[in-house]
């Protein structure tokens, strides 16, 4: 049910943005998307992460993840380090520490979803693919959410105006955070798992081409067919260890 919500939501968001522009007093409903993605995962998750773990580890895990994420995200925007000197705009909704919450939110959204679909069987295997995935998201997200002025990056950086660190910074926190979660053997995630991050690439794949992005276009219809190939081999490996 939360996933076809947040679909619907994507979408008409989508049409919006794709023939319109976004009045200043829908600014909210940047932040609604990032809580229905998030809300979106956390229903995808359940059965796979956190069926068999005791509810206040499961808010626990959901805490640090969400506090850890907002506190670095709060100590780059004071200090530069480690993701680069840049400041958000008030599209994102209300700030905690120069932050604002949905960024902590989002952050919860996508390690969860990312840790789902890299279903390898060693925890330190599956950070690295984690963080690769986390990547990929931010390498759409990013010049996307820099043109329509979410944040502003102050030096500037290879990629389309974003510096290095920034990318480097989210894998490592995503692939370390991404500790937190169970391993899973044997368990295959939901198709809408796969879906939700192809949602996403399309999101904002869309979003930039309109802005004239071509690359980044072309990088969010690479990651969907990465995601799809994910979901396929996930599927053929599950079918070989029934038979």
């Amino acid at each position: 049910m939360m996933y076809r919500i947040f679909a619907v939501w994507l979408f008409i968001g989508l049409l919006l943005l794709l023939f319109w522009e976004l009045p200043e007093w829908l600014y909210f409903a940047n932040s609604i998307f990032m809580i229905l993605y998030t809300a979106a995962v956390l229903v995808e998750s359940k059965t796979y992460f956190f069926s068999k773990i005791k509810i206040n580890k499961t808010f626990a895990v959901l805490f640090i993840i969400g506090a850890t994420t907002l506190l670095i995200e709060a100590l780059s925007v004071y200090t530069g380090f480690p993701f680069g000197e840049y400041e958000y705009t008030t599209m994102l909704g209300y700030h905690v520490l120069g932050v604002p919450f949905t960024i902590a939110i989002a952050w919860v959204g996508f390690i969860i979803n990312s840790t789902m679909i890299s279903t390898q069987q060693n925890k330190w295997l599956r950070a690295l693919e984690t963080g690769v995935w986390v990547v990929f998201i931010d390498l759409i997200l990013d010049p996307v959410a820099l043109a329509w002025d979410f944040w502003q990056w102050d030096n500037g950086g290879f990629y389309y105006g974003i510096p290095a660190t920034n990318f480097i910074t989210w894998f490592f926190l995503a692939a370390i955070l991404s500790l937190l979660l169970p391993l899973q053997k044997g368990t295959k995630p939901s198709v809408q798992s796969y879906r939700l991050l192809e949602l996403m690439f399309l999101f904002f794949g869309l979003l930039a081409l309109k802005k004239g992005f071509v690359l980044v276009a072309c990088l969010a219809v690479l990651f969907i067919l990465l995601t799809e190939g994910r979901r396929v081999l996930d599927s053929s490996r599950k079918k070989a260890l029934v038979h």
